[in-house]
């Protein structure tokens, strides 16, 4: 995981399919991401939804959203950050990212109604 975040910007947006096969939560042996590994996944998330490709963005939102399910608990750490930045792709000209964002921010909102405040 840690190779695909250090990428160049495109080559990122390239590797965030394999990113978030990485991250599925229905993957049976992956438990939970460790502190730094959400905090890195954000890092790069965060620059790939500034892409113009839409289908960059929406993958950096689907990696999101699954990595919320894993570790809402660490995820927690970034919300000021996240929520701004996917509200913004709510205005986003392609519907796929428009729902994929909306979808993320209801995952959020439920991560932080179920997990304790810091």
């Amino acid at each position: 995981m840690e190779e695909a975040l250090e990428m160049e910007p495109v080559a990122r947006s390239n590797q965030i399919r394999a990113l978030r096969r990485q991250i599925q939560p229905e993957k049976p042996s992956r438990k939970s991401l460790s502190s730094s590994e959400v905090t890195s996944l954000v890092d790069c998330c965060l620059d790939l939804l500034k892409d113009n490709n839409f289908r960059v963005s929406q993958g950096a939102l689907q990696a999101l959203a699954s990595a919320a399910v894993l570790s809402g608990e660490h995820l927690k750490l970034h919300f000021n950050a996240l929520v701004p930045a996917t509200v913004e792709r709510l205005g986003d000209a392609k519907q796929p990212v428009r729902d994929v964002a909306r979808r993320l921010l209801l995952t959020l909102m439920e991560v932080r109604s179920h997990t304790p405040s810091l």
